[in-house]
């Protein structure tokens, strides 16, 4: 090897541990050692002993050098749907529709994860009226017959018309009447869209601004379906986005991301108008392990009768990098953190010093105790690597260059969960108080990643593996399940599930957790957890493809819906933990994505006739699994399929188009709405050759 080559080679192995540029050394006593020294507090494989602290800032000053340090380093309870189950019981309590008086007797619900905390949604329904909200459509514009101020005109461009035709975006809020299901109506419509909660009578829509898509929050009474009234409405800072929000005992809590502005930032702004409110600086809440920071999270209490809010606390994080899991008790929030790789540079170098000469090593120990910034200790650590070899031939160097690469990937597999580990704040749903702390190693895929049951949380991650250091040293991918106590403290964990592999799906079920991890292979793993200090892996099944959503169908089965190659769906039988089974499977032809494989909101069960809903790019699908055997009995074709839901026992299936009824058990269609009139959006069109009207076709297959 060329002796100009080496220089490059000590850059890499010193630059594969500093991994971000910027990260803030804290000071630390060596032990004294000739030739060694070591860090006390250096993170071992368990990284539960060292808790996480949380304080707010001291000034403003402190929260700025903070945001810019990080601006700086980010360019590198029944836990189960059958708590869903349990809200549409509460929900199917006798009523009559007030515009049809048609007795319901049950109605479906949200598909939420916890049962009696309802989450937003783009379809919301009340004492039979549907509220759908569709996507952005397009109104046509004459921008000759509609004057200034005399808003959007519908006209229709002749052929031999020489101007091109001009459409504007709308949004709305359709109100529908669905009793009886062969008589739907139109009830009236709300010039907003998104997600929507509903608390008592009022209709709660999470909306963006049409000039600058900043939140707004806007309170509607639905006493009368059929005319609307607005009550409120919260806009939000434009720098301000909801992250999710969930409805429980009749209190929205909102969570949201602020990015401040710099160079003054504080206060933070999030609530404009005559709500105003900004969030001061030294409200703000900091973890002891100062996470990359470059954005505000803020958990609001809001009354949805007034949209007041009554109570509030805020957090640093990084934008796009947390989790929201919500029980009966308590809101926890997540961070991802990355472990300090200048202290576990300098660890390496300890845990290995034999591969450096002896001079080298003490003064790296001396430049290690220096009061040096960053910057400064990096350049002078590379110049003393590169000076470490300088007197070594050829056939050395390459030797130090092998014995070096293997001790790295012996380090990085040793230290894999230290590397990177998500942080959780606990934060009491009663006063918004912080209640705990707490840190797993790797990273969650989503809110299913979390679960409370009897007073512990419940936690699975991934840990990564492959060049987690621009090629040097590798470690395979794992995958681990961690039980919290109520103080956020580790009882017990399953470790090295799916190696090689990631998490794909997650569902907790009381004292069962079930895993599914994918890289060729669907791994589908049952845990016991009733002994939280010592839960076990009891069984395994290995199935092509994947699952990226499992649903609990009854006590022993669930439902999982991914994809090989195609849309499939696989039962799997889990009465016998040590021994699960995919007893049946189902494809969609030529479906190669479902909502509901992404948003458990797309998704509907109905336990009383067994049966599926979801949703796919061609159409929708209505599924049975009588029998454990699962088979398609209702499918219609149409695009924009978004949501199914039942009212005592019709099925309904909703579209952007209409919405069309079926009677459950025969299957037969009973009515059709189509939302198409005058006062309505009408969608793009701009072929004359093509209808502009949706094809539907219904197709009936017999179970």
């Amino acid at each position: 090897m060329e002796r100009k080559h080496f220089p490059i080679i000590i850059f890499i192995l010193f630059f594969v541990f500093l991994g971000i540029v910027g990260i803030a050394l804290r000071s630390r006593n060596f032990a004294q050692n000739n030739t060694i020294f070591t860090i006390p507090d250096f993170p071992s494989q368990n990284l539960n002993n060292k808790k996480d602290t949380i304080k707010k800032f001291a000034s403003d000053a402190d929260f700025i050098a903070l945001i810019n340090e990080s601006n700086n380093t980010s360019s590198r309870e029944f836990s189960t749907t059958l708590g869903s189950e349990l809200m549409m019981k509460q929900a199917s309590s006798p009523q009559m529709n007030s515009t049809s008086d048609t007795l319901i007797e049950r109605s479906s619900s949200t598909n939420v994860q916890v049962a009696g905390i309802d989450e937003p949604d783009i379809m919301k329904m009340d004492a039979g009226s549907i509220f759908y909200s569709k996507e952005n459509q397009y109104r046509l514009l004459n921008s000759i017959d509609a004057p200034s101020g005399m808003g959007i005109q519908l006209q229709k461009i002749s052929s031999t018309s020489i101007m091109p035709p001009q459409y504007e975006e709308t949004n709305e809020i359709l109100s529908v009447g669905a009793l009886p299901p062969s008589m739907m109506k139109m009830q009236s419509s709300i010039p907003l869209n998104g997600e929507m909660l509903i608390a008592g009578k009022v209709l709660v829509i999470f909306s963006k601004d049409s000039s600058d898509g900043s939140l707004r929050l806007v309170g509607y009474s639905i006493l009368n379906p059929s005319l609307p009234k607005k009550l409120w409405e919260v806009p939000f800072s434009k720098k301000t986005q909801k992250i999710a929000a969930r409805l429980y005992q009749d209190s929205i809590y909102l969570v949201t991301s602020t990015s401040p502005t710099l160079p003054r930032p504080c206060p933070v702004p999030l609530i404009e108008g005559k709500m105003g409110m900004n969030v001061r600086c030294t409200d703000i809440n900091l973890p002891s392990s100062r996470p990359i920071s470059n954005s505000i999270y803020s958990v609001l209490r809001i009354n949805p009768q007034t949209g007041g809010v009554e109570k509030t606390v805020s957090f640093v994080g990084q934008l796009e990098q947390s989790s929201v899991y919500m029980s009966l008790d308590s809101l926890y929030l997540s961070y991802q953190v990355e472990g300090n790789k200048i202290d576990m540079f300098y660890q390496f170098i300890a845990e290995n010093s034999k591969l450096f000469p002896d001079d080298i090593v003490k003064k790296m120990k001396k430049l290690y105790e220096y009061d040096l910034s960053q910057s400064t200790k990096e350049i002078e650590m590379y110049s003393l690597l590169s000076q470490s070899f300088n007197y070594l031939d050829d056939g050395e160097r390459l030797k130090q260059e092998n014995q070096i690469n293997n001790a790295f990937k012996s380090f990085i597999n040793k230290y894999k969960r230290s590397f990177e580990y998500t942080g959780i704040i606990k934060v009491n749903n009663a006063d918004l108080s912080i209640q705990a702390m707490g840190k797993v190693p790797g990273a969650v895929l989503n809110q299913f990643s979390f679960d409370e049951w009897k007073g512990d949380l419940r936690v699975a991650t991934t840990i990564k593996g492959g060049n987690l250091f621009w090629g040097t040293g590798t470690t395979e991918q794992v995958n681990d399940v961690y039980i919290l106590d109520k103080n956020l403290e580790m009882k017990g964990s399953v470790k090295d599930l799916g190696k090689t592999e990631r998490i794909y799906s997650v569902r907790f079920i009381e004292d069962r957790g079930y895993v599914v991890t994918f890289r060729q292979t669907d791994p589908f793993y049952v845990l016991d957890l009733s002994n939280a200090y010592s839960p076990q892996l009891k069984g395994e099944l290995k199935i092509p493809g994947y699952s990226s959503y499992l649903h609990p169908l009854d006590t022993h089965l669930i439902l999982g819906i991914g994809r090989e190659n195609q849309v499939k769906l696989s039962l799997f039988d889990v009465s016998d933990p040590t021994n699960p089974k995919e007893v049946s499977r189902y494809d969609l032809v030529r479906e190669y994505w479902s909502e509901a494989m992404d948003n458990s909101h797309a998704f509907l069960h109905d336990p009383k006739y067994k049966v599926i809903f979801l949703p796919g790019s061609r159409g929708g699908y209505i599924l049975s699994y009588e029998g454990q055997s699962l088979s398609l009995v209702k499918a219609l074709e149409s695009p924009i399929v978004k949501r199914g839901l039942y009212l005592n026992d019709y099925l309904y299936i909703v579209s952007d188009s209409g919405i069309i009824s079926f009677k459950e058990g025969s299957w037969e269609k009973i009515g059709e709405l189509t939302y198409k009139n005058e006062n309505h959006p009408i969608e793009l069109n701009t072929n004359p050759n093509q209808s502009e009207s949706i094809p539907i076709e219904i197709q009936s297959i017999k179970p």
